[in-house]
């Protein structure tokens, strides 16, 4: 499946000359890891406890790389109205210079709703990170109990029959995007988001193999008094 993935992925990013073409090219991507979960056994999707309205794993912080990002900002924006993305871009703003002032390693540990969940929901479900569409438990009382109680640990309700092909697919798409020159740097999502729909030009660096966000939006900023 990382094999297929990675062919197939970078046949497509080849042809990429121009930002709509790319989007397509990610949408195949994450049409992928729908597909692959669609199609797993169904005594493994049967193990699995999420649901609609199931947000404990939502407030963990959320790696992920430049391409994630550029497909949730592009759903925003043909999907939400002036005043909701106005909305999500203050809740964003908020999440960013939280995000911002914490020590050093400490946002690995931190916990915080998602500036995009509504009402226990996902607002950009079609357009949500590849971490996201990868991560099923089969007990959701143990995940509600590790939101609160770190120590908890919380990979003993991941499915590893149903983990293993999803993350095939994943690694395959991001290395198809890395091995083509694109940023592969990782990225705190809140704060890359915010960047990428109130800077446009974001997107133009990034297609021409620029870094995509600036270091404060890494997922592991560089010490700058270092």
């Amino acid at each position: 499946m990382f094999d297929r993935t990675v062919r197939e992925m970078g046949q497509r990013l080849q042809k990429v000359r121009a930002q709509v073409q790319m989007m397509t090219a990610l949408d195949w991507g994450m049409a992928e890891l729908e597909k692959t979960y669609a199609e797993s056994p169904a005594g493994v999707k049967a193990v699995v406890a999420c649901r609609a309205g199931c947000d404990h794993c939502c407030s963990v912080p959320v790696d992920v790389q430049a391409h994630e990002v550029f497909f949730a900002a592009d759903h925003i924006q043909r999907h939400f109205s002036p005043e909701a993305l106005e909305q999500v871009l203050d809740r964003l703003g908020v999440h960013r210079r939280r995000i911002s002032s914490l020590a050093k390693g400490a946002r690995a540990h931190s916990r915080q709703p998602c500036a995009l969940l509504e009402g226990g929901s996902c607002s950009i479900y079609a357009g949500r990170p590849e971490a996201c569409r990868c991560h099923h438990s089969s007990n959701a009382a143990v995940c509600a109990a590790h939101q609160s109680d770190r120590s908890i640990d919380i990979t003993k309700v991941f499915i590893p029959a149903l983990r293993a092909r999803l993350f095939a697919v994943r690694m395959g798409l991001d290395e198809a995007i890395e091995t083509v020159g694109y940023d592969d740097r990782s990225y705190d999502f809140g704060s890359a988001l915010h960047e990428a729909l109130t800077n446009s030009l974001c997107l133009v660096g990034w297609m021409r193999r620029q870094p995509a966000f600036p270091d404060s939006c890494l997922a592991s900023p560089p010490d700058l008094a270092g």
